[in-house]
Formats: C-alpha cells, sequence, structure tokens
C-alpha cells in the first residue's frame, strides 16, 4: 500500500508539472524575440569633427604685393588679414606658414600654437628676401613641411598676384609631386587693386594657378577685393572640412547576447524535463 501511495504521489506530481515544458520553451521564444530587437541601455552618441587637417598657408611676398588693393590698404596687408581669419577656423588642425620672392622660406613648421602662428604672418612683409616671385620654390616649400604628416587631409593654400619668374622649380611640377604625395594645392589669384586690363605677362598666371589646382585636385579662386579672398579661404576650410567629414561615436550596453543565452539555458531545461523527470511513457 505504501509503494502504492508513492507512486500514485510521484504520478500526481508530474502531472501537476506538465505545463512546466511548455512554459519554458514560451520564455525562450519571448527571450529570442526580445534579444532580436536589440535592447541596450545608457545608449551615447557624440558626433564630433574628424581631425587630421593639416594646411601649409603660402604667402607671396614680392614687390608688387605692397600695391594698393582697395581704401589705402595693400595687398599684402589685406591678405594677412583674411589669412588671420582663416587660421582662426582651423582650431585643433596644425597650420603652417610658407612666404616665397625669389626664394622661399617656412617662417613657421605646421603647429598648433595658432597664436603663434598669427604673429608670424602679422609679420609677414615685402623685403624678407630677395625680390621675385617663385611659385615654385614657394610650393616646394609648403610640401617638405607637409610631406611627413599623417594628417588625413593635407593641403596647401597658395596666395600670388604675379606670375612664376624667379627659382629653380617649375610650378607644373612640384604641382606634380603634390599630387604623387597625395597633397591638395588650392591656388588663389588676388589681383586686388590691380588694372583690370591685365593679361598673363602683365598679372596673375591663371593658366598656370589652375592648372596647378587641377593636377592636385583642388580649386582655383580669382579674386580682386579683401572680401573675395575671405570668402575664397572661407571656401576652401568648408570643402576640407566636408572631405574629412564627421565621425559617430556610441557607446551603451548590448542585452541581446544576455537574452539568447538565458533562451538556450531554457531550451536545456526543458529538454531535460522532458528526458527525465516528466518524460512520458507509453
Amino acid at each position: 500500500e505504501l509503494g502504492v501511495a508513492r507512486a500514485a504521489a510521484g504520478s500526481s506530481w508530474r502531472t501537476r508539472l506538465q505545463w512546466a515544458p511548455g512554459l519554458l520553451r514560451t520564455l525562450a521564444i519571448v527571450a529570442i524575440v526580445v534579444a532580436l530587437a536589440r535592447p541596450r541601455e545608457g545608449l551615447a552618441i557624440a558626433v564630433l569633427p574628424e581631425e587630421g587637417i593639416d594646411v601649409v598657408v603660402a604667402l607671396d611676398a614680392s614687390s608688387s604685393m605692397e600695391a594698393e588693393a582697395q581704401s589705402g590698404t595693400t595687398r599684402l596687408a589685406a591678405a594677412r588679414a583674411v589669412v588671420e581669419d582663416f587660421v582662426a577656423t582651423l582650431e585643433g588642425d596644425r597650420v603652417g606658414l610658407v612666404v616665397f620672392q625669389s626664394r622661399a622660406l617656412a617662417l613657421s613648421p605646421l603647429t598648433l600654437d595658432h597664436k603663434a602662428l598669427t604673429r608670424a604672418v602679422r609679420n609677414v612683409r615685402s623685403g624678407l628676401l630677395p625680390d621675385g616671385t617663385a611659385i615654385g620654390l614657394g610650393m616646394s616649400e609648403a610640401l617638405n613641411l607637409l610631406r611627413d604628416s599623417p594628417a588625413r587631409s593635407r593641403v596647401v593654400v597658395l596666395l600670388t598676384d604675379g606670375q612664376n619668374n624667379a627659382g629653380e622649380v617649375f610650378p607644373v611640377d612640384a604641382a606634380q609631386i603634390a599630387s604623387t604625395l597625395n597633397i591638395r594645392i588650392y591656388t588663389i589669384g588676388f589681383t586686388g587693386g590691380a588694372d583690370p586690363r591685365f593679361n598673363a605677362t602683365g598679372g596673375v598666371d591663371e593658366a598656370t594657378l589652375k592648372n596647378i589646382a587641377t593636377i592636385t585636385d583642388a580649386e582655383y579662386y580669382n579674386t580682386s577685393t579683401q572680401q573675395e579672398l575671405a570668402a575664397a579661404y572661407e571656401a576652401i576650410s568648408d570643402q576640407e572640412r566636408s572631405r574629412v567629414g564627421e565621425r559617430e561615436f556610441t557607446s551603451f550596453a548590448e542585452f541581446a547576447p544576455w537574452l539568447v543565452l538565458a533562451a538556450l539555458s531554457l531550451l536545456v531545461v526543458e529538454a531535460v524535463l522532458r528526458a527525465t523527470a516528466l518524460r512520458r511513457y507509453p
């Protein structure tokens, strides 16, 4: 009688728990469905501008840049003012400075110290070097500052009011080297105060400046006022920003792996129960 009672109790226990495997499977399915929705906690998204633009400003300091541009301001003074504003927009980027006449001189290496760079710009004047316009040498000196740069974007912004008439480096040859190094050279022709009838032999050599920009996948800008000059530098800054783009950083805790693990555990428990304690006999 005792054995019969125990058998009846065990049978009753198994009967009462017949629903357990089904519940475990249902919970496992729910866990998988929720896992597919990829629940997260502490989602934080930060869109940051991509750093990594190295810029060298190459300024023509020949005597012709001391000619009046507008309202009593010389071309060189207008260029200095615009370059100062341009440098102020390059927060987080390194900037270098090269001036050229018949020779080229690096007044500042690539630096994050924009205040020091601005002081160097303010000190640019004609007469630092023997007179002339060595555009090719100016480009070469700028490329020398950039050649070992690890920045994603490497750029030269060259401004002149004339044509190459000095130095042993031809501008187009320097442009080919820049292209090989994947360095873009934006060129700006500044004709402020010039006779509107000027041509390539008496003013800016637009054909060469356009060719330099084309070879290096950049742009040429023809400017005649300080406002146009400022717009050119702003366009260059915007274009380089758009090239490097932005990066999106996310930080969160993923719950999906834990839910999948829980689902698998529930299915294992279900299988064990069906094979042991809740096994059905024919």
